[in-house]
């Protein structure tokens, strides 16, 4: 008779006992961890990414150049130089008062010059009356001269000085020296003209005349 119970009794496999439940189970192998590859970096963004280049340094000019803007010329002289100007004026005005009062005298001056000839050491070696004569027509186209000199050129070189131009004033300052020899004739008109001659170039050389032909040179654009 048998024991069921006995162990060594070879029993079927039960739906409820698996085959070889009795054998140690072996786990399966675990793989070994890798070490983590490190992440490409990623492309910087149009927001990211490097710093912004720094601002290009201000531009310079270059050594020795000036400013574009041209300079403005003066709207209207000073008042010294329109003094001046009216005092030139005035001064040819007396030149040619003084030509008018040579020219009506030189005629009555005649008889005196024939008979300063006459009486001079050389009276016998030359025509009194021809001396006469070349003498009055020297006297006379001198007057001209004279007339025509201060009251043409002097009014011209007077209007380029108002209108700003440095040889104008120039030129009417040596005009002025010259016309120290029209204070022997002229009958007081020559002194007279000198004197304002003198003082107006006297204001045309003031800080304020010098300041405005500086600012015209500098504007390359004289004004009236």
């Amino acid at each position: 008779m048998t024991n069921p119970d006995d162990e060594s009794t070879p029993r079927p496999a039960g739906p409820t006992e698996p085959a070889g439940a009795g054998e140690p189970v072996t786990p399966p192998p675990v793989p070994s961890a890798q070490p983590a590859q490190p992440a490409p970096p990623a492309s910087p963004g149009p927001d990211q990414g490097f710093p912004a280049a720094p601002p290009p340094p201000p531009a310079y000019p270059a050594y020795g150049a000036t400013d574009a803007t041209p300079a403005v010329a003066p709207s209207a002289p000073p008042r010294t130089v329109e003094i001046a100007f009216w005092l030139f004026v005035a001064g040819a005005v007396l030149s040619v008062i003084s030509g008018i009062i040579t020219l009506a005298t030189i005629g009555n001056q005649r008889n005196q010059i024939a008979d300063a000839l006459k009486n001079s050491s050389q009276s016998a070696k030359i025509d009194v009356q021809s001396a006469t004569d070349a003498i009055i027509a020297g006297a006379t186209v001198w007057a001209i001269i004279t007339l025509i000199f201060w009251a043409v050129t002097f009014v011209l070189f007077a209007v380029f000085m108002r209108r700003g131009a440095n040889w104008a004033r120039i030129v009417l300052t040596v005009l002025t020296v010259l016309s120290l020899l029209n204070i022997i004739n002229g009958f007081g008109t020559g002194f007279l003209q000198f004197a304002a001659a003198v003082v107006a170039v006297v204001l045309i050389w003031l800080r304020p005349s010098s300041e405005y032909f500086a600012a015209v040179k500098a504007s390359k654009a004289p004004r009236a």
